[in-house]
């Protein structure tokens, strides 16, 4: 007789491998526990997993770390995990980025503040990839700090300067705005970016 139990977990997995980034998002918000278990031990556990032994050289438990994001997401009715906008980037770039600057922040808090020290090296030393996750972790907050401005032509103005690299004279000229005015909108893009980057660390 066939395992209905295992066909019937198999049925569940490939729904949940059929939903796209925001219909997940949706069964997670909606304390789907088949999705919950999907999202934080099967889809994504390879990059928590990765994340863990880069930042980790010592021996730790990579389900109890897992089992503390979804903690840290799950809180207030999952108020980090609402913050997800399909707009700006794919959901594998989000929770990439987030459970990277999660464990960075654990380290520091909850570990290293014990005084432990390293006890043996698991590090993978592609530093291609690694540059490639921070430079998708800077352009994300460089694009939440540019959504942050007044209206279209400030936000405009700031994506051209700050993610494009364009030079800040034909900017202005594009938009017929005066170069301090341009420089105004950088700085304020900036500010914002600060603050950003200040409450990483709070």
């Amino acid at each position: 007789m066939p395992d209905t139990k295992t066909s019937g977990r198999k049925a569940v997995m490939n729904a949940l491998q059929q939903l796209s980034d925001s219909e997940l998002v949706e069964q997670l918000l909606a304390n789907n526990e088949k999705a919950i278990l999907y999202f934080f031990y099967e889809k994504y556990y390879s990059v928590f997993e990765y994340h863990v032994y880069k930042i980790f050289t010592y021996e730790v438990s990579v389900q109890g770390l897992v089992h503390e994001l979804f903690l840290y997401l799950y809180e207030d009715n999952w108020k980090h995990l609402r913050s997800y906008n399909p707009s700006l980037s794919k959901l594998n770039t989000w929770i990439s980025v987030v459970s990277f600057r999660f464990f960075m922040n654990y380290k520091r808090s909850k570990i290293d503040s014990y005084g432990l020290i390293s006890i043996h090296e698991k590090w993978d030393d592609n530093i291609i990839q690694y540059k490639q996750e921070n430079q998708e972790l800077v352009k994300m907050d460089i694009q939440k700090a540019i959504d942050s401005l007044k209206n279209d032509t400030e936000r405009e103005v700031a994506r051209q300067l700050l993610l494009d690299g364009a030079e800040i004279q034909d900017v202005a000229a594009e938009h017929e705005l005066s170069i301090d005015y341009a420089y105004t909108v950088k700085s304020r893009a900036i500010a914002h970016l600060r603050k950003i980057l200040k409450a990483y660390r709070s």
